[in-house]
């Protein structure tokens, strides 16, 4: 019971560090384009965006049981596989987690936060982790998972926030206004 919290937890941090490494990239190209002004309207409407398309999704988790019997079958699908491949999800996600515990110490300056994440353990298990979700995403059985979970977890954003389609448009146009340098 506790693996399967533990999952639960690397599950939710890998989709937000994918999330955060797609924003920050967004945002850091903005903010250059800009100076180091206060954000623009542009990077505070990406992050308004975010936070909606964000409690959308938590919204649809929590009010959809079978939802999240879907992603925890999906999560046991995963582990299972990438043990199959030869990896330990187990051991990769108790390093992820505690260097994102020692980074949320509110009394780390940025240049040791940075440190921690730059390690040579916490680099190692970015890659094994890399490699294993590269590993089980060559898999029918999952890919067929994962394409069945996304279409349900959109079709509950959508009765959570019916303005999900339009927010997620937005956010790719801002992306792409990003990286072509406004």
């Amino acid at each position: 019971m506790q693996e399967q919290r533990l999952y639960k937890r690397f599950a939710i941090l890998a989709i937000g560090l994918i999330a955060l490494a797609l924003s920050s990239a967004a945002l850091a190209q903005m903010g250059q384009q800009r100076g180091a002004q206060q954000p623009g309207a542009l990077e505070q409407e990406f992050l308004q965006l975010q936070e909606r398309l964000q409690q959308a999704q938590q919204r649809a988790m929590e009010n959809n049981p079978a939802l999240q019997e879907q992603a925890d079958a999906m999560e046991d699908l995963v582990t299972d596989k990438m043990r199959e491949a030869g990896y330990d999800p187990g051991a990769i996600m108790e390093t992820l987690l505690a260097a994102q515990g020692q980074v949320q110490d509110e009394s780390l300056s940025d240049a040791q936060r940075r440190e921690i994440l730059e390690s040579q353990e916490v680099r190692e298990a970015q890659q094994q982790l890399q490699e294993a979700q590269q590993a089980v995403m060559q898999d029918p059985e999952v890919v067929e998972a994962q394409r069945s979970f996304e279409e349900d977890m959109m079709e509950a954003m959508r009765s959570e926030e019916p303005e999900t389609d339009r927010i997620i448009e937005r956010l790719q146009e801002i992306q792409l206004e990003a990286q072509r340098g406004m």
